[in-house]
């Protein structure tokens, strides 16, 4: 394995931890999802990795760890754990307003 598969290894398996804490605790650590992000931002800004790649890294991932695709996990999943995120339009959440 080079350097370069070896990265990008890297960033599977840190996805696969973020995946495995939020599935267990039912929080996304948000910690180690933005050091993904930064990982996953250094590896693109290298030319390491391609968009589409990354969308295939991430749906892999969900179904190791969730068994399902990241459109069914957040339909089922998601709302589970944080049911409160429908509970305004984004409008307004994404503001600080009280949905009306």
């Amino acid at each position: 394995m080079n350097d370069d598969q070896a990265a990008i290894t890297r960033l599977s398996a840190i996805l696969e931890d973020v995946y495995k804490k939020y599935r267990d605790n039912g929080v996304m650590p948000d910690d180690r999802k933005q050091y993904f992000s930064g990982y996953a931002d250094a590896l693109m800004t290298l030319k390491l990795l391609s968009q589409p790649e990354l969308e295939a890294l991430i749906e892999d991932a969900n179904m190791k760890v969730f068994g399902m695709s990241v459109k069914d996990r957040r339909e089922v999943l998601d709302i589970k754990a944080d049911p409160s995120m429908f509970d305004s339009p984004a409008c307004c959440a994404f503001r600080g307003h009280p949905a009306t």
